[in-house]
């Protein structure tokens, strides 16, 4: 008899990078019910042919968050970059993990900086990450005082 509960699953997949055969051998469970609380939680589906990102430029290291961030979003049409990963409710806020959100974190690896107050979103695609799309408040602030 499996032990796997599907919070105790969620907690695992929120935090580490495993395919469902993976976890669910673990776990001594059925592949599907992994499946099944992944797509709970608005993951991407993972199995063990899942190609990984292409990795840092030559001469550079990535981070965990970094790489973790590639895995879960992908570039798309007009310079966009879907999140892919666990969003609030019903669509909601791309979330990176559950205290902060993606947006925060494309921010500040396109900034360079933490965001200052809430990071939106300036382009019309939803869960659109692209660091160039984002905005804090201070970079609002500047463009209000910069305003005719």
């Amino acid at each position: 008899m499996s032990r796997a509960s599907w919070e105790g699953v969620a907690h695992i997949l929120e935090r580490e990078d495993v395919s469902d055969a993976d976890l669910a051998a673990r776990l001594g469970c059925d592949p599907l019910f992994i499946t099944r609380v992944r797509a709970d939680l608005r993951q991407p589906p993972f199995s063990t042919e899942r190609p990984l990102p292409a990795g840092p430029p030559s001469g550079s290291r990535m981070t965990a968050e970094q790489a973790r961030f590639e895995r879960l979003s992908m570039a798309s049409d007009g310079g966009h970059r879907v999140w892919l990963g666990r969003c609030v409710k019903d669509g909601g806020t791309p979330l990176f993990n559950e205290r902060v959100t993606a947006g925060r974190v494309a921010f500040r690896m396109q900034h360079g900086r933490e965001p200052e107050g809430h990071v939106h979103v300036e382009c019309e695609l939803p869960h659109c990450v692209e660091g160039l799309h984002l905005s804090d408040g201070r970079m609002r602030a500047e463009a209000r005082r910069a305003a005719p």
